[in-house]
Parts: C-alpha cells; structure tokens; sequence
C-alpha cells in the first residue's frame, strides 16, 4: 500500500510538470512572427502618403520573399506595392516594402511571414487612412492576426488562448483517472468457492 501511495505521488507530480511545460510552450508557439508595430501606425490617419510601409515583428523572420511580404492596396483597391519586400539581414524583424500612393482614403495592408526560430507561419492585416484634414487620428482597422496554414505535421500548434485550459483540464482528468486506478480501484479478491478450493485428490475420490 505505501508502494502503491508513493507512486501515485510520483506520477502526480510528473503529470503537473508536464502540464506547466505545455502551457509555457503553448505561449511560446503561439507568438510567431506576427507584426507588432508599423509605419504608418495600425489604424492611423496620416495627413500625407507614405512612400513606403514598414513592420515589426516580434520575431526574426525568413527573409525570403515566398515566406515573408508586405502587399499593400489602394483605397480603390488595387495593388500598389513595388515589388518583394526587403528583409535586412542585419535586422531580421523589420520588413519593408516601397508603394506607389494613389492619394486619400484608407489603405489595407496585408502581411505574411514566416519565423526564422521556429519555421511558424502567420499572416494578418491592418489599415491606415491618408486625410490631409485629419492627420495623426486613429481611424482605420486593424485585422487580428492569424497563424497560416501549415504543410508540416503538427506539433505543437499555434492554438490560441482555448489551447491552454483543454490542457489544464486534460490534466485534471488524467490525474482523477490516477486516483481511480489507484485510489478507488483496488477490489477484494472474490471469495474461492468450495468447489474451487477443493483439491485435485478430493474432486477424484468423490467421483
């Protein structure tokens, strides 16, 4: 029994440490290369064109322009950015891109990258807003970020926020079926019938 107690114990405490390990992982996957910042702020009303859009991330990103751009389009729609965006090696969370403005009205810029620490993609959106009568308010949209689809097999994914409570409560259950095989599952042995428990000899005689 002090056996039995010791290792519910052990395994208790393995179960806990595994579980705070995937909740800390889970927050760290979830970051990727999602932009934090840019120029033109996200949802800024600015008096003049920008001639270019810049971004953040908050991780370093592949600089290779099939995993990590910037595309921006025109109030009207179309797209006006000039090319690839750079990456400076020296630099590997800023991103750039060059655009050909088109005048007043809200601009949509829309990124996608790819980390450079854990290969995660993630793509997201936002907007700012030329009004040379109202510089400097926060107008426009800022779309939430989301992780891209993946071709590897997952991992550990990117979930969100409802990831790390399916882990605790997974946890949990884990930890009640513990105490249910260990705790609460040991039986008696059912009792030997006399027909069971008679010997080989005696079942011959009485033949």
């Amino acid at each position: 029994m002090q056996k039995t107690r010791h290792f519910v114990t052990v395994s208790t405490a393995l179960m806990l440490s595994l579980g705070l390990m995937l909740v800390f992982a889970v927050g760290t996957a979830s970051a990727h290369a999602k932009v934090i910042s840019s120029t033109p702020g996200m949802g800024q009303t600015v008096a003049t064109a920008p001639t270019s859009i810049s971004v953040t991330t908050a991780e370093n990103m592949n600089p290779d322009p099939k995993k990590s751009n910037l595309f921006v389009y025109s109030p009207a729609g179309d797209l006006i950015s000039q090319g690839d965006a750079k990456i400076p090696l020296n630099n590997p969370k800023e991103m750039s891109v060059p655009i050909k403005a088109t005048g007043s009205g809200i601009y949509v810029v829309r990124w996608v990258t790819v980390s450079a620490d854990d290969n995660d993609p993630a793509e997201g959106a936002f907007t700012f807003t030329v009004n040379p009568a109202g510089g400097n308010a926060t107008t426009g949209v800022e779309a939430k970020p989301t992780a891209a689809p993946s071709t590897q097999p997952a991992t550990a994914t990117q979930s969100s926020s409802p990831v790390v409570p399916a882990v605790i409560t997974g946890i949990i259950a884990l930890l009640v079926g513990l105490g249910a095989g260990f705790g609460f599952g040991r039986t008696r042995p059912a009792p030997v019938t006399s027909a069971e428990s008679a010997k080989p000899e005696d079942k011959i005689t009485s033949k």
